[in-house]
């Protein structure tokens, strides 16, 4: 048997690997999108379509692999609604796609840290859940960062601004209807990826066909074709969306779903910091300030709902040990 600190030593590279090809390959995919989302390639549609094609090519490899049992939807109710879950999802990453032919990666990253806010909202509206108020007080800098950040950019385009609101409402409505809709008997996330991936990609290439046109998506492909550039982008671009995936998988089995929330807020940081070297989009110091406070905020916000959980599954188990073990028991004393 190999030594404990042989073992921990290995555990800690295996973790190190994880997270770091999680952060590059999702600074990978973003980037990406914002070149192709450039005068070449401005297809968000089609490109969205792309992603979840890649998302279930993904989710199939991984249970070739024998990483995540098969699962099966059960009945022609439940169905329909991780169809109408997978029609959510597509519109999200398509408003996200978009957004990016108008606004610069680290102010959509900055935006989209404000995600957990319209998570909480659309809970109170959808699931009639009633959030504590410090969990709310959380999201006062979580939202006035992102304010103060989009403030802060020179020129803003304000339409771009709302598409990434948008796609973060999207966001949002998708997570609380996923809980309303499926409940604790879901499948489990990676075969959810894979029936809405699927499904999505049923509805948005015929989509793409209407809205974007069969003649311009085939003479932009030819124009990919002959150029380097675009073309190796574009490759990127599906590798990226794939190895995000991958990497994600590694990150929670390597170090845990809590510590992987932390690590996302590091990811943006790492993304949005990436971005300026690559596309050297002017930044001030009143967005960064902002950009801070968001995720200052993010940080919070993760850190009351884990205490949140925690003291939930506390509570539930103190009542589980408090309980006689047989009803007869009780009825006995």
């Amino acid at each position: 048997a190999e030594e404990a600190p042989v073992v921990a030593k290995r555990a800690k590279v295996r973790a190190f690997l994880s997270v770091a090809g999680w952060f590059v390959s999702t600074v990978v995919l973003i980037t990406m999108n914002k070149v192709l989302m450039g005068e070449h390639f401005a297809l968000p549609v089609f490109l969205t379509f792309l992603h979840m094609m890649v998302s279930f090519l993904w989710c199939e490899f991984s249970m070739t692999m024998g990483w995540t049992a098969r699962g099966a939807i059960k009945s022609r109710a439940e169905g329909w609604k991780v169809f109408f879950l997978s029609q959510v999802m597509a519109l999200s990453v398509l408003l996200a796609v978009a957004s990016f032919k108008y606004v610069d990666v680290s102010l959509e990253q900055a935006l989209a840290a404000s995600s957990p806010a319209f998570t909480a909202a659309m809970g109170v509206v959808i699931l009639k859940k009633r959030e504590r108020g410090k969990v709310w007080l959380t999201l006062l800098p979580v939202v006035g960062g992102a304010m103060i950040s989009a403030g802060g950019v020179p020129e803003v385009s304000w339409f771009g601004v709302t598409l990434v609101i948008l796609s973060n409402i999207a966001r949002g409505t998708k997570s609380c209807m996923q809980e309303l809709l499926l409940g604790k008997d879901a499948l489990d996330s990676i075969n959810l990826l894979r029936y809405m991936a699927a499904f999505s990609c049923l509805t948005l290439l015929p989509f793409s066909f209407v809205i974007e046109g069969p003649a311009i998506i085939a003479e932009r492909l030819s124009y990919v074709s002959r150029d380097g550039i675009i073309a190796a982008a574009l490759v990127a671009n599906c590798t990226g969306a794939f190895m995000v995936n991958l990497f994600q998988f590694q990150v929670t089995e390597n170090v845990g779903a809590l510590s992987m929330q932390v690590l996302g807020n590091l990811k943006n940081v790492f993304t949005s910091t990436a971005s300026v070297f690559v596309f050297r989009n002017a930044v001030t110091s009143l967005s960064i300030v902002g950009y801070g406070i968001t995720m200052a905020g993010a940080w919070w916000y993760n850190k009351e709902k884990n205490r949140e959980k925690a003291e939930a599954g506390k509570d539930t188990s103190e009542a589980s040990v408090a309980a006689p073990a047989h009803p007869e028991a009780a009825l006995r004393k």
